[in-house]
């Protein structure tokens, strides 16, 4: 399907996902978890296990539903039966146009949103133990502002524009400076409700 000319332009690859099975697949806190993990590079099921709290076996039996449909891939490398698992190299866009496609993009939505508010909150809960630069370096804002739709897209944009400079350095190949770690950017920018007032007399 071709993307709307609205869209902003990703620093990516991007693949637009629209089919009920594969979103339901997608729809899940602990598959969207591993996707997001397997971002900082690859890993096996026992380190992302680990990482997560969740068991070895839990975290191979996602990770072998993600890899039905892309999302996530075996890689070389790993001891005996452990093998390593990388994440797609490419971003998605959920779309809810196919059929059955809306309840199904919602359902990953929600756990889209439950993953990023509970990484959210464990950062909070170990921030006192962070060193200050990393503390004053991160982001925790509410702004409100009367935008027009391009105004709103522009801004959407420039932030898809400000980290693509440092997009590709989840492959350890040398890329990444010393002292960097991976850093989690989630973003919310969204209309206020119409306001019921608003067009009457015209």
């Amino acid at each position: 399907m071709t993307p709307s000319p609205n869209e902003p332009v990703l620093p990516w690859p991007v693949r637009r996902v629209s089919d009920p099975k594969e979103l339901r697949a997608l729809a899940h806190p602990v598959r969207f978890a591993l996707i997001d993990l397997l971002m900082e590079g690859p890993m096996t099921a026992t380190q992302c296990g680990a990482r997560l709290g969740e068991s070895p076996a839990n975290c191979s039996y996602h990770l072998r539903q993600l890899a039905k449909f892309g999302h996530v891939r075996p890689i070389e490398g790993g001891r005996g039966r452990e093998r390593y698992w990388a994440a797609r190299e490419e971003g998605i866009r959920i779309a809810d146009d196919g059929p059955g496609g809306a309840a199904a993009a919602r359902a990953v939505g929600e756990a889209v949103d439950e993953y990023r508010m509970a990484a959210w909150h464990s950062y909070v809960a170990r921030r006192p133990a962070e060193p200050e630069e990393w503390r004053t370096a991160a982001l925790s804002t509410d702004v409100v502002s009367w935008l027009t739709s391009d105004e709103l897209r522009a801004i959407t944009q420039g932030i898809y524009d400000l980290v693509a400079p440092y997009t590709g350095r989840d492959r350890d190949d040398g890329s990444r400076p010393r002292g960097s770690r991976a850093v989690r950017l989630f973003a919310y920018a969204f209309p206020g409700a119409p306001d019921a007032a608003e067009g009457e007399g015209s």
